[in-house]
């Protein structure tokens, strides 16, 4: 379905209900819990975004909520996909579920914009934080893209820092000049071309065959992904200088609908779990992984710092992204487009430069600071 039509559905109100409504509307009262909700998702059940992040996330909002609001999660694209998941939420095919912002810029013009930030982050929980304040607080746009549509986000997601991931061994910037690098999305592509590498666009699943057949030289992904997706006898050599975090994920949306049936205080009890679960989440599905599959390596994969011109290179192209942010912006025709981008930079450079010494290592310190600048403020 094109995004036309996702916005069509959505403003003639769907025609169905959510799933779970049906089913509670046609079993007989106590038979089945008021509000099971069912979760779907395209991510591999296997993954640890599922395992470590998305997985304790639901057994934690029924716990919150005293078994008042469960999930039966759906995951490996089973009953949503990836590209299908706005679709599939909006029209309560499911009730909740995992979405990319990025595949969505015609539904989503302003929300899809949380996606194009991969280039202002280089600390994982910084990005986090200032992502989600980006969302909820800075841009009021975003969240009326999500509500034309009766879509409701928890949270947002970012990821751990990317690394330049190659067949060969490299240590510097004119290691990688002219050669050939995946790129999952355009923040990547950007990055690759300011180094003077060629950029590939190229879909996950498709990242080992494409470096294995000498399609790509390089990956610019997680150092995890290199297990993830089977890459331990491909890559030789991983500069590990962080070059931006992937974000724009919703790891957790709620139809509208089923959204609203669920009662004022558990709302609160989920909004509650929010800024811990950002702490959370990065950590044991990103950071973790990453540490542990660096661990596994050493001995296989030359991981190397990168050298002074890689980080120079590095420090102007993430000066430059405003410009290339205020240019989409702007394009796409989000109203006051400079300052909304004016006020997504300075909410990163606060996270990363002002409140990252106050929290770091800290996690009580991070969700005290994350309710306070975010979640305290907000009405899901």
């Amino acid at each position: 379905m094109t995004g036309k039509s996702i916005t069509k559905a959505a403003q003639g109100r769907r025609a169905a209900l959510p799933l779970s409504l049906l089913l509670a509307g046609a079993l007989s009262a106590g038979s089945a819990p008021a509000q099971e909700l069912t979760y779907g998702s395209g991510v591999p059940e296997r993954s640890a975004a599922n395992r470590e992040g998305v997985l304790p996330l639901l057994e934690a909002i029924t716990a919150a909520t005293e078994g008042r609001v469960s999930f039966t999660p759906i995951l490996g694209g089973q009953l949503v996909s990836i590209p299908g998941a706005l679709e599939a939420i909006a029209d309560g095919v499911v009730d909740s579920g995992f979405l990319i912002t990025q595949f969505y810029p015609s539904d989503l013009p302003a929300a899809a914009l949380m996606s194009e930030l991969t280039g202002l982050g280089t600390d994982p929980f910084a990005t986090m934080g200032a992502l989600n304040e980006a969302y909820f607080v800075d841009c009021a746009a975003c969240r009326d893209d999500f509500a034309a549509l009766g879509v409701v986000p928890a949270l947002l997601q970012s990821a751990a820092p990317l690394t330049m991931q190659c067949t060969q061994p490299v240590a510097s910037a004119a290691d990688l000049a002219g050669l050939r690098v995946a790129t999952i999305g355009r923040p990547e592509m950007r990055w690759a071309t300011a180094l003077g590498m060629v950029p590939v666009q190229t879909a996950i699943s498709d990242l080992l065959s494409a470096l294995q057949l000498g399609m790509t030289d390089c990956a610019i992904i997680g150092t995890s992904w290199i297990r993830s997706y089977g890459l331990e006898d491909t890559i030789k050599g991983v500069i590990e200088m962080p070059q931006g975090i992937i974000a724009g994920a919703v790891p957790l949306a709620f139809n509208a609908d089923s959204w609203a049936a669920v009662d004022d205080a558990d709302r609160a009890a989920i909004r509650g779990l929010m800024a811990a679960t950002l702490w959370d989440y990065v950590s044991n599905a990103y950071v973790t992984p990453d540490g542990e599959t660096r661990a596994a390596l050493t001995d296989r994969i030359a991981f190397v710092p990168g050298d002074t011109a890689l980080a120079e290179a590095w420090q102007a192209f993430s000066a430059g992204e405003a410009a290339a942010l205020r240019a989409l912006a702007a394009e796409r025709g989000i109203a006051d487009s400079d300052a909304l981008i004016d006020r997504i930079m300075e909410t990163f450079r606060v996270w990363h430069e002002d409140l990252l010494p106050q929290f770091a290592g800290d996690r009580e310190a991070f969700i005290r600071i994350a309710n306070e600048r975010i979640f305290d403020r907000i009405d899901l």
